[in-house]
């Protein structure tokens, strides 16, 4: 497992950070991938639950709908998982790009609930997921997810840690950690405010490079990270993407977090140029799929 090091963004660059952070190269001419759960969207999906409170679609976010994955209660292993859309998955020769927004209640929310150890837990994952394993349609939840740590095979995903005061983000390729950072102490990804992700996947022949990115409150002070630069994803051949599916879960034990979702957005096309973005549909920071606050 690589380690890599948490650098910091100062607020007056983040402007050209979240552009560098957004730009693809390539002339793959596919559509995006885009949930935000109010309709209009790529918006089909099946939730799948194990015990404690179900996933549901809540209203009265920061800019809208979204989904919550999991509950201040005990035992979630919640999933929901979107339905393949022809036209946005496969092959994509000159990159791919993943971000999502995200939400995980605090420690003392989990203490008041009657959850133990002190710490919030455990979290949540995101990931692409090869129709030829997971199917092209309805809910899947595999057996013993560990979705804060989401290693499948057949799988490119992301993870947020937070259980035992850690804030982990954690990138995964076929059923193997890649690299985890710990960016306690810098950024703190349970504190009741949504955050995003970006993960950008650039081509390297059979060995894909990956950038990954997170913008703290992102509703609010909307400060960019960069976590982890030029990880390694062995096998990762974009030209031979397989097609893929959009599948989220979260997780809760004997300690819990209310874990959201929003704003997930997938392309393997070059960033629109500023009079297109309009057209998206994404709103003032379309470049990373958000949407402005109503």
């Amino acid at each position: 497992m690589q380690k890599h090091l948490l650098s910091l963004v100062s607020r007056k660059s983040a402007a050209a950070a979240i552009i560098a952070a957004a730009t693809l190269t390539g002339s793959v001419t596919q559509a995006a991938f885009i949930a935000n759960f109010d309709g209009g969207n790529t918006t089909a999906h099946a939730f799948t639950s194990s015990s404690g409170s179900p996933p549901s679609i809540q209203n009265g976010g920061p800019s809208g709908n979204y989904a919550r994955l999991t509950n201040l209660n005990g035992s979630n292993n919640n999933s929901i998982a979107f339905d393949e859309a022809v036209g946005q998955t496969g092959p994509a020769p000159g990159g791919l790009k993943m971000a999502f927004n995200f939400r995980l209640s605090t420690d003392q929310q989990n203490a008041d609930a009657g959850g133990c150890c002190g710490s919030a837990a455990d979290g949540i994952g995101v990931g692409l997921f090869s129709t030829a394993a997971y199917g092209a349609t309805g809910g899947k939840n595999p057996t013993g997810a560990d979705w804060e740590r989401p290693k499948f095979a057949n799988a490119l995903t992301v993870g947020v840690d937070v259980f035992q005061n850690i804030d982990v983000l954690n990138l995964n390729w076929a059923g193997t950690e890649l690299a985890a950072v710990d960016v306690k102490g810098v950024a703190d990804l349970n504190d009741g405010k949504f955050h995003r992700v970006v993960v950008d996947v650039k081509p390297n022949g059979a060995n894909a490079l990956i950038d990954m990115h997170v913008i703290e409150d992102v509703m609010g002070a909307t400060i960019v990270r960069p976590v982890m630069s030029n990880v390694a994803a062995p096998g990762l051949t974009l030209a031979a993407l397989p097609s893929y599916r959009v599948i989220a879960g979260g997780r809760t034990g004997g300690a819990f977090a209310a874990g959201d979702i929003d704003n997930i957005y997938v392309d393997t096309v070059p960033v629109p140029e500023p009079a297109s973005l309009a057209l998206l549909g994404l709103g003032g920071l379309s470049l990373l799929g958000l949407r402005r606050r109503k």
